[in-house]
């Protein structure tokens, strides 16, 4: 509702009545939410704080609207959810998809007030007010119901008289109780108590307010007993099976046993490769940033940009990179991180936006003095024990560079391959920073040539929009709006990815870039805020990164938090956006950045790359801890695996990779008789366990909260297990 509001109406220009509608949560979220609460709950984040009665009601009159003309909806219908897990029921908790549908209304995700009743009078619901709120939501089972009742809706007139609004609209009058004969409360209990409260109309005589919590009472704390196991189901499948000896126990590894050799897997954790630049320890204030700063346990890799060239070799960006016997050097100071985590990886970034294309055609037209790159950089990166070099030639364009391009590339892996097996030390890694835009794409890159040599490409999927243009536009919308012209629904993080793999990229390779600052602009007209909006220039310089069109995450904070400013979510594009005045902003938050790890681990996507740390608020001034942007994506990418399909020519040549034709001591090989059934342990994953139906092997799921027992061959509370005994929680103790 917030949203179709900003970004359709102009307030000020409708003259009939508004008839406001609400339907601020339901199924198409993955978290209980009431339909229409009259204030929002202290547990909404900032943003869904925004979604309540009062609220929108409020944004109308601030936008122009007239009270007197205005009517707010009121709704004789419940949404409803599907608890992950049932011991946990307040509002915002998780779900996994819409409610049962309901016996007459048939929709799932939906009830009419009278089967709500129903429901309430069935015995096995309860009932629950919320006080934050104003309104009641029930719990029966795993089934999470928000609604209005009486009470509620008798709060929400008294509301609507104290604000002076015109009256209350219905949706719909045939999912009241129209027949009186299911809530106990008379016909119309719910429009019954609207029509009491506004016109001092009675209801009918024998009509009244019904105390669910009476009738169905509240909900009671979990029990601290513990279930018995869950018994895996076998019997059925057994009696079918001509082997009737039991289950066969899968012995255990032993973990003191050492692998002799690297082991074969087919999956890897996702990359976060993080981005730090030489020129943010310049800044001013609390903006400066030092690689100290540097959360180590949140990046698999830091890459330091920019080095630069010199005389056709590798050389540092800064002269305190690489420091002298008084002064401690910054290669020096990112290698620390590793006493943190000795499995984070440092690399080295070439290029560059300022840097240009043009010191990269000068070094690759003639073969030799590339050739003499390549071995220099090699021993560059070795003498401070880097790990790696990231090349960033934006852009090469047309055959000639195309050609360059691949060569410069794959003399570098060449080198790297060489280098390692004569020295005995890892492999020095080698990724590429690559545009999203299609054009760009097919102008400079031979993706499946490129392909065999690059560990991974980090592809710039942001800068999409930026003050270059005359229009308002997202920095780095994940997808497009639907009014967009063909050419602008190319320029989405989603085409960009797609046209990648279009063309050839191995998907595990793929690293999806995520911008920590956004892109603003001077608005034409302050009126005029919608996306492709008339702008006359870019926004004002932000107080630390002095850049106009630009602003950190950090300053995007201090923007939102000034009076008047209008946070904006777009639906479309499934990003943020927020103006106030004449300055516009788009950019990422922690909610459209949770929204793309999603979509990411759908695509199966190798990872992201961020550009950059320290624009993300390194020092918790935003409210919500250090680096906000940066956990929300490792919080959401935890647990995740990236599957590893692409068979190249030096795969698994690199540091944690596995030689190929190695197998994993932990593989589960099924090779039982026809219908002998057994079980197995999922090394991986606790949650998780194999069966084995003859030469059948079937990947299966415990219930929530519990582990694979492997003695009892069940799915057990994680203390009965010792190796999963961390792993999750048991139900809280009665207090």
């Amino acid at each position: 509702m917030v949203n179709s509001l900003l970004l359709t109406f102009e307030v000020r220009q409708l003259l009939s009545q508004l008839y406001f509608i609400s339907d601020f949560h339901g199924r198409w979220e993955s978290q209980t939410g009431h339909n229409a609460p009259l204030y929002a709950p202290s547990s909404d984040s900032e943003w869904r704080k925004q979604l309540s009665v009062s609220h929108a009601a409020g944004l109308w009159v601030k936008m122009g609207a007239p009270k007197e003309k205005m009517v707010i909806g009121m709704p004789t219908y419940g949404r409803t959810f599907t608890l992950t897990d049932r011991r946990n029921f307040s509002v915002n908790v998780a779900t996994k998809g819409g409610g049962n549908a309901g016996t007459y209304t048939k929709e799932g995700g939906f009830l009419a007030y009278y089967e709500i009743c129903e429901m309430l009078r069935g015995g096995k619901a309860k009932y629950v007010w919320d006080e934050e709120m104003k309104v009641p939501y029930m719990i029966e089972g795993d089934q999470w119901v928000g609604f209005d009742d009486e009470r509620s809706i008798r709060n929400k007139m008294k509301w609507i008289q104290d604000e002076g609004f015109a009256g209350a609209m219905v949706w719909t009058v045939d999912m009241d109780d129209f027949t009186g004969t299911i809530c106990g409360g008379g016909k119309y209990p719910l429009i019954g108590a609207m029509r009491e409260e506004l016109l001092g109309t009675p209801r009918d005589k024998n009509a009244k307010d019904i105390d669910w919590e009476k009738v169905a009472g509240k909900p009671s704390k979990p029990s601290a007993t513990l279930p018995p196991a869950l018994k895996i189901p076998v019997s059925e499948l057994l009696a079918k099976t001509k082997n009737k000896k039991g289950v066969q126990q899968l012995p255990l590894r032993d973990d003191s046993e050492e692998d002799d050799e690297p082991v074969d897997t087919a999956s890897r954790p996702p990359q976060v490769m993080c981005y730090v630049t030489n020129w943010s320890s310049k800044r001013d204030g609390i903006g400066r940033f030092h690689v100290e700063d540097i959360d180590a346990k949140l990046c698999t890799h830091v890459v330091y940009a920019f080095a630069k060239l010199k005389d056709n070799k590798l050389a540092p960006g800064l002269e305190s990179d690489i420091g002298d016997d008084l002064k401690e050097g910054t290669y020096k100071k990112l290698l620390k991180l590793k006493d943190k985590n000795p499995d984070i990886k440092i690399l080295l970034a070439l290029g560059g936006w300022s840097f240009g294309s043009k010191p990269f055609k000068e070094l690759t037209a003639n073969v030799f003095r590339m050739n003499q790159f390549v071995y220099d950089a090699v021993e560059y990166l070795r003498e401070h024990n880097l790990d790696g070099l990231d090349v960033s030639w934006e852009y090469p364009r047309g055959e000639d560079d195309k050609a360059s391009y691949l060569d410069l590339i794959r003399e570098l892996r060449l080198a790297f391959e060489g280098e390692a097996k004569s020295s005995k030390l890892n492999r020095l890694l080698l990724t590429a920073a690559v545009p999203a835009s299609s054009i760009a794409i097919e102008a400079g890159y031979d993706v499946p040539e490129l392909s065999k040599y690059v560990d991974f490409f980090n592809i710039m999927t942001y800068d999409l929009h930026g003050p270059w243009e005359k229009a308002v536009g997202h920095n780095a919308p994940l997808f497009p709006i639907e009014s967009a012209t063909s050419a602008e629904k190319k320029l989405t993080v989603d085409h960009g990815a797609k046209q990648w793999m279009k063309m050839g990229a191995p998907k595990e390779k793929l690293l999806i870039g995520m911008p920590t600052y956004g892109r603003s602009f001077t608005l034409s007209d302050p009126n005029k805020f919608d996306i492709g909006s008339p702008a006359e220039s870019g926004g004002e310089s932000g107080k630390y990164t002095g850049e106009a069109g630009f602003l950190a995450y950090y300053e995007i904070c201090d923007f939102l938090g000034g009076d008047n400013t209008t946070l904006v979510w777009d639906n479309e594009q499934m990003v943020p956006f927020a103006y106030k005045g004449s300055q516009w902003v788009g950019f990422d938050d922690e909610r459209s950045l949770k929204t793309k790890m999603e979509w990411l681990k759908e695509e199966g996507l190798g990872g992201v790359m961020v550009w950059s740390v320290d624009l993300d608020d390194f020092r918790g001034s935003c409210g919500s801890g250090k680096y906000p942007l940066l956990k929300s994506m490792t919080t959401e990418l935890a647990g995740y695996k990236v599957g590893l399909e692409y068979d190249g020519p030096y795969e698994g040549t690199a540091n944690g990779g596995v030689a190929k034709g190695k197998k994993d001591p932990n593989e589960v090989t099924c090779a039982e008789e026809d219908g002998h059934i057994s079980y197995h342990i999922d090394y991986a994953d606790c949650t998780k366990y194999y069966m084995c139906e003859g030469e059948r092997k079937h990947h299966m799921p415990c219930p929530a909260q519990l582990v694979f027992n492997e003695n009892e061959n069940v799915c057990d509370w994680p203390e009965k297990v010792e190796r999963c005994s961390a792993h999750t929680q048991a139900p809280p103790s009665a207090k």
